[in-house]
């Protein structure tokens, strides 16, 4: 089970990556292009940390959430232990 935090971070660096490709001229064109089409709508740190604010606000949270207000890789602390569902028998 991928946890918030986890997610977040792997979005983040999925943005450092495609960027790192981007800028690397060793790259083929066709590939820097790729990336530079990626990138135009994919979330910042920013985004990511204000969908995870969000969640976190949302008192009627219902579905796990998507994004961890951490963009470190570590799990931010205003986060409780995530709640593994009991089986029905």
């Amino acid at each position: 089970m991928t946890l918030p935090y986890e997610r977040t971070w792997a979005v983040v660096e999925t943005r450092h990556f495609l960027t790192e490709v981007l800028t690397n001229r060793r790259v083929p064109g066709a590939v820097r292009e790729k990336a530079r089409t990626l990138l135009r709508h994919y979330p910042s740190p920013s985004d990511v940390f204000h969908a995870g604010w969000q969640a976190l606000a949302d008192p009627h949270l219902i579905l796990e959430p998507v994004f961890d207000m951490s963009i470190d890789g570590s799990p931010s602390p205003n986060w409780s232990t995530p709640r593994v569902p009991r089986t029905v028998k």
